[in-house]
C-alpha cells in the first residue's frame, strides 16, 4: 500500500513538475508572440532588403507569415539601418543610383533615391505614356523621396544636374483604392494655377482612407498611407510633416517617408482638425465614453507627448448644452459640433457646425473665456449669450454650418475670418428650431449654392460684415476653402468636386472625382520638404 502510495506521489510529482514546465514555456512564447515586433532583432531578420530583376533595390514581402505593420517606430528603424548599410557602397553616384520603392511604407508612389554625392541644378522628371510629364527641382542633398510615379504603369524616371542624366524604367506598383489616376477637369480661366499638389483628404469615408495628392493636370502622384483614419489636415514644421493615421494617433513624417514619432491620444479620438501652436497641436476630439461628442480642446505637446490644456465646452456653454435634445436614434449627444478652429495670438477661433456659429474663445492655455459670439440671435434663443454677439452690420444672411474657418491679419482692431459657408440649415439637437433668418438655406441632400464668405471683424466696435462673398458649389457638410498664394482652393464634398479660383473669383479650374459618397476636405501645399 505504501508503495503504491509513493508510485503515485511520484507520478503527480512528475505531472506538476511536466506541467509547469509546460506552463512556463507556453508563457515565454505567449510573451515572445506579444514581444517579438518589438524586438529589434526579430525584426531585423524578418525584413528583407533584396535586389530585384532590374537592378532597384526594394523592400520585398515579409519572408515570414507575420503580419508586420508599418506602424511601428522599430520597424521604421530597421528600415533605416538597413538602408545605410546599403549606402555604405561608394558607388553610388548619379549615373548609379540606389533606388528603393517605398521603403518606409508611408507613400505608395514613392522611391527613396541615394546619389552618393550632392549634386547642383538637380531636378527629376517622371514620363508616362498618356500622361503629362511630372518634374520638380531637388535642393543640394544627397538622397530625396521622390513621389510622382504613376501606379500600375511604367514610369520611366530621368535625374539631371548640370546637363548629366540618368534615365531608369521603373513599374510602379498599383494602388488598392479605387480612386482615379486621371480626374475630369473644366478650365474657366487662363490664369495660371499655383505650384503644389492638392491634397484629398477622407475620399468615400471617414475610417480606413488614405490622402491622394494631385497635380494640376488632375493626375495623381502620391498617396499617403494610414491605419484607421481619414486625416483631417497635414501640419507642416522644420521639414517634418505631421498627421494623423488612426483616430487616436498621430505620427511625425520626415521629408524621406520615415515615421519618426509616434503620439497616442490615449482616451481621445480626434475628428475634423488641428492647428499647430509653438510646440503644441492644438486638436479637436471626442472623450471616448462620454455622452457628448465632438466639443472637446486637447493640446498635444510634441516634445514629449504630453496632453495639456483640456476644454470642454460644455463647461463654456452650459445653458446651449442644457438646451440640446438626444434623439432615441442617437447615442451620443452632437450639441456643438466642433468642426474647425483657427489661432489668433493667444487665442481659438472656433466653427460649431451644430449652432452656425462662430465663437471666440480667449485665453485658451491659462483662462479659456468666450470673448464672443458670431451668429444669427435666432440660434441663442432662451439664453442669456445674446449678451456675447457682435453686430451685424448689412443685410446679408449668416453662415449656417460653416466650414474651414481661417483667421487673417488686417491691423490692431481689425482682422479677416473666412470660411466655406455651407448654406446648409439642420439642427438635429434641436428640431424645432426656426430657419426663417435663412432664406434658401439648404438640406442634406439639395441646396442651391454654397458660399465662399469672408467676414471683417472689429473688435473695438463688436461688429462685423460681409467683406466679400463668392457662389461656390453646394455641399451641406463636407467642405473646406483654403487662401493659397492669393488664390482660393475649394474642395465641395458633397458635389464631389474641388477647384481653384483666382483672386477676383474667376474659377480658373474645376476637378470632378469619382466617389460612392464624398471626399472631406481638400487643401493645397506645396509639399517642399520633400524636395528641398
Amino acid at each position: 500500500m505504501k508503495k503504491h502510495k509513493k508510485k503515485f506521489l511520484i507520478g503527480l510529482l512528475i505531472i506538476l513538475v511536466l506541467g509547469g514546465l509546460g506552463f512556463g514555456v507556453y508563457k515565454y512564447y505567449q510573451y515572445y508572440d506579444d514581444t517579438k515586433l518589438e524586438n529589434k532583432n526579430w525584426m531585423n531578420r524578418h525584413i528583407a532588403l533584396e535586389e530585384n530583376e532590374e537592378g532597384v533595390y526594394e523592400v520585398n514581402t515579409i519572408n515570414t507569415n507575420e503580419d508586420i505593420s508599418i506602424f511601428n517606430l522599430v520597424y521604421q528603424d530597421t528600415i533605416e539601418n538597413k538602408i545605410e548599410n546599403l549606402k555604405d557602397d561608394d558607388n553610388y553616384s548619379l549615373e548609379n543610383p540606389l533606388i528603393i520603392y517605398n521603403p518606409y511604407g508611408t507613400a505608395s508612389q514613392s522611391y527613396y533615391v541615394y546619389l552618393g554625392n550632392s549634386y547642383d541644378n538637380l531636378n527629376y522628371t517622371i514620363s508616362v505614356d498618356g500622361y503629362e510629364d511630372y518634374e520638380h527641382d531637388l535642393g543640394e542633398d544627397n538622397e530625396y523621396q521622390l513621389i510622382g510615379f504613376i501606379p500600375g504603369k511604367t514610369n520611366t524616371l530621368t535625374i539631371s544636374s548640370n546637363g548629366e542624366s540618368v534615365i531608369k524604367e521603373i513599374t510602379t506598383p498599383d494602388i488598392k483604392a479605387d480612386v482615379d489616376l486621371k480626374l475630369e477637369e473644366t478650365s474657366s480661366s487662363d490664369e495660371d494655377l499655383t505650384e503644389g499638389l492638392y491634397t484629398v483628404l477622407g475620399h468615400d469615408k471617414n475610417y480606413e482612407a488614405n490622402v491622394y495628392l494631385y497635380d494640376n493636370n488632375g493626375v495623381l502622384r502620391n498617396e499617403l498611407i494610414l491605419d484607421d483614419y481619414r486625416a483631417d489636415r497635414i501640419i507642416f514644421d522644420d521639414g517634418y510633416m505631421y498627421y494623423p493615421y488612426e483616430s487616436r494617433g498621430i505620427m511625425k513624417v520626415n521629408s524621406l517617408g520615415k515615421i519618426e514619432k509616434m503620439y497616442d491620444l490615449g482616451k481621445y479620438r480626434m475628428h475634423h482638425d488641428m492647428i499647430l501652436d509653438g510646440n503644441n497641436l492644438v486638436i479637436l476630439v471626442d472623450e471616448v465614453g462620454s455622452d457628448t461628442k465632438e466639443d472637446v480642446i486637447i493640446s498635444l505637446n510634441l516634445e514629449n507627448g504630453k496632453i495639456d490644456n483640456i476644454i470642454d465646452m460644455k463647461d463654456l456653454l452650459p445653458e446651449l448644452y442644457e438646451k440640446a435634445i438626444l434623439l432615441e436614434d442617437n447615442k451620443t449627444l452632437d450639441w456643438l459640433h466642433l468642426n474647425s478652429l483657427t489661432l489668433k495670438d493667444d487665442d481659438l477661433i472656433l466653427s460649431s457646425r451644430e449652432l452656425s456659429t462662430i465663437i471666440y474663445l480667449s485665453d485658451y492655455k491659462n483662462n479659456p473665456t468666450i470673448k464672443y459670439l458670431i451668429t444669427n440671435e435666432s440660434m441663442l434663443e432662451g439664453t442669456s449669450y445674446k449678451d456675447l454677439l457682435y453686430t451685424k452690420k448689412g443685410s446679408f444672411i449668416d453662415s449656417a454650418g460653416q466650414h474651414a474657418i481661417t483667421y487673417m491679419p488686417l491691423d490692431d482692431d481689425e482682422y479677416y475670418l473666412y470660411m466655406f459657408n455651407n448654406n446648409y440649415g439642420s439642427i438635429v439637437t434641436r428640431p424645432d428650431l426656426n430657419w426663417d433668418n435663412y432664406p434658401d438655406v439648404g438640406s442634406y441632400e439639395e441646396g442651391e449654392t454654397s458660399y465662399f464668405y469672408k467676414y471683417k471683424v472689429n473688435d473695438e466696435d463688436k461688429t462685423y460684415e460681409l467683406d466679400e462673398s463668392l457662389e461656390i458649389p453646394y455641399s451641406s457638410i463636407v467642405s473646406s476653402v483654403q487662401i493659397y498664394d492669393d488664390n482660393l482652393i475649394v474642395g465641395s464634398g458633397m458635389d464631389n468636386s474641388f477647384g481653384e479660383y483666382d483672386e477676383d473669383g474667376n474659377l480658373i479650374k474645376q476637378f470632378t472625382y469619382g466617389a460612392k459618397k464624398y471626399a472631406y476636405r481638400v487643401f493645397k501645399y506645396s509639399f517642399d520638404n520633400w524636395f528641398n
